[in-house]
């Protein structure tokens, strides 16, 4: 009696699965109705003095948007280009030793976006993100530096992935 109970539930609660959110398990590939299924990433401009960052974002753009399963990135006769252009990097003193000497900096990133459609702008963003990162050690201040750059194209190409769902 008890058994009878149980699979009762359980199969109450598979049907109940089954029925609601069905839209999730069906999704159809592709932005703004659909028509935007291959998108072109090129490498980013950097205006900013700060060398391989537009390596960084590239990549981080590239792989969130490849991993997402929404498009194709980077096929010949792509439906759009999606263009990124780092405005600036800064960097800041974050927090000071006892002896006055920076042990932590900040760096800040900023960048523009445009997604493109047969040469018409469908949309633009504008991100800008910061970390902070150790700078105690000179020997690793670069090193620290370039990992929280890639940190920050990482955390911006998420948020930019997680905005697309609003294009129609």
């Amino acid at each position: 009696m008890n058994n009878r109970r149980l699979l009762s539930a359980a199969l109450l609660v598979c049907l109940m699965l089954l029925s609601g959110c069905g839209y999730e398990l069906v999704r159809e590939k592709g932005i703004y109705g659909g028509e935007i299924k291959t998108l072109n990433v090129p490498v980013f401009a950097n205006r900013s003095y700060e060398p391989q960052v537009s390596g960084f974002f590239t990549e981080a753009f590239s792989m969130e948007l490849a991993g997402s399963g929404l498009f194709q990135i980077n096929t010949t006769g792509a439906d759009a280009t999606l263009k990124g252009t780092i405005t600036s990097v800064l960097t800041g003193p974050g927090a000071l030793s006892a002896q006055g000497q920076t042990v932590q900096k900040t760096v800040t990133a900023i960048l523009g976006l445009t997604l493109t459609k047969e040469d018409k702008v469908v949309k633009t963003w504008m991100f800008a993100d910061a970390e902070v990162y150790d700078a105690s050690n000179i020997n690793l201040e670069d090193f620290n530096r370039r990992q929280a750059l890639q940190r920050i194209a990482a955390r911006i190409a998420r948020r930019f992935h997680s905005q697309l769902y609003a294009i129609y």
